[in-house]
């Protein structure tokens, strides 16, 4: 029936307007946690799963142009490239929770802040990005500072110009590593959730794939 066939169409128009979306969100959120770590002070901390999140972001959006123009057009073969880019998106997202790994990540994060640290004590000022963003002081609290130097101003909360009496009492070694795991646990969600949303992308783009294949061996007849 021509009036499935044109609300599939327009469906799928939608469906991928709305993919596009999300893949120019989670590339913007992967450029700004790139810059977030350069700001962070450590550029060798910056590994390649960014770097693979930034590349699956770029396909979801080519997936979603490529599906935009498929539906519009009424093409199968466009429509095939596009249900291939999705299957290769979702291989990617499961290949990304095999690998799924708290404890590397947390040493990672651990490795990260010890190495700001120590630049920190031969050249001070390294760790106030850290304490400024994460409200920390030291490497595992302001005690690190007064046993060998005086704590920094970023240890100390500011407001409207006006410091606080007291230092933060949390060191930055747990507050970076609790944010981080924060951030990561988050991602794993992220993937699950995507790969539930391609998945009905699949099934929408097979359907009508389907319809307009139907169409001219009814013409046939």
């Amino acid at each position: 029936m021509p009036t499935l066939q044109v609300c599939l169409q327009w469906t799928a128009v939608v469906f991928n307007t709305f993919t596009l979306l999300i893949g120019s969100l989670a590339a913007l959120a992967g450029v700004y946690e790139l810059l977030y770590k350069l700001d962070e002070g450590s550029a060798t901390h910056i590994d390649f799963e960014k770097i693979r999140q930034l590349a699956m972001a770029g396909s979801l959006i080519l997936a979603a142009v490529i599906g935009c123009s498929g539906a519009f057009l009424g093409s199968i073969k466009v429509l095939v490239v596009h249900l291939v880019l999705l299957v290769c998106l979702i291989g990617a997202h499961i290949y990304r929770l095999v690998h799924y790994n708290e404890a590397r990540h947390v040493n990672a994060t651990e490795e990260f802040v010890m190495g700001i640290w120590l630049k920190e004590l031969s050249h001070s000022g390294a760790m106030h990005q850290l304490e400024q963003r994460y409200e920390c002081c030291g490497n595992k609290g302001f005690s690190d500072y007064t046993t060998t130097m005086r704590a920094p101003q970023s240890c100390f909360h500011t407001m409207d110009g006006v410091h606080a009496l007291y230092p933060y009492t949390e060191g930055c070694m747990s507050a970076v590593k609790r944010a981080h795991l924060l951030i990561y646990r988050f991602e794993k969600w992220v993937h699950c959730g995507l790969i539930g949303y391609e998945i009905v992308g699949i099934i929408l783009g097979i359907t009508l794939c389907c319809q307009l294949t139907n169409k001219p061996r009814r013409y046939a007849y």
